[in-house]
């Protein structure tokens, strides 16, 4: 609370129109009052001021931290969905069947026997047998499936005469010749990392 100096009751000049003792002394507490007040409100704008420089500099340094700890996590994502997809990438890579040989051909169609796929990361599924239409007598068709799940199944089996990369989300399962009459087995499948093929005898 402001309590300014009251006015005396006593005579504010002399018989000569001066200011009298008392009243200059009033005036001259009256000034010093309203002085100090507003000292002390242009004290207390200056440290608002100051305040609102440090809050607004704090926010700005909390948003650069922020945006900071979010583009590093951004990064982190990156690099780990990176790593995921190599990790699955070089699963299936490095997949195999079980039997290693399921393809029978036809001059017409292609038979592909149930079997089981390994992958490298010891994950495993059955997959279903399956059809598919022959290219022509002769031809060495490749039989390949894409499965994006990795469930395995019923799986849609394709045929190409053109060897497919097992990469993505394809999965090779073999090549047969279709032979112009009868039938004929397939040669085998992806085999297991470090498979070795004995010399005849």
């Amino acid at each position: 609370m402001i309590r300014l100096p009251r006015l005396p009751s006593a005579a504010i000049v002399d018989k000569d129109g001066k200011p009298t003792l008392t009243f200059t002394r009033y005036f001259q507490s009256f000034a010093e009052r309203i002085e100090l007040v507003i000292n002390k409100i242009a004290e207390l704008l200056g440290i608002t001021e100051q305040l609102d420089a440090a809050i607004a500099a704090a926010n700005a340094a909390a948003a650069e931290a922020k945006a900071a700890a979010d583009s590093a996590q951004n990064a982190a994502d990156t690099a780990q969905a990176t790593t995921d997809a190599q990790k699955r990438e070089a699963a299936l890579q490095g997949s195999y069947i079980e039997p290693d040989s399921v393809l029978m051909a036809s001059p017409t169609s292609i038979t592909i026997a149930a079997h089981t796929r390994y992958y490298a990361d010891g994950t495993s599924v059955a997959v279903l047998a399956g059809t598919v239409i022959a290219t022509a007598s002769d031809d060495i068709d490749y039989v390949f499936y894409v499965d994006a799940s990795r469930a395995g199944g019923g799986v849609t089996y394709q045929v190409s005469t053109t060897a497919p990369v097992q990469s993505g989300d394809t999965h090779v399962v073999g090549a047969v010749t279709v032979p112009a009459t009868g039938s004929t087995g397939g040669g085998r499948g992806p085999r297991p990392p470090g498979f070795v093929v004995p010399d005849s005898a």
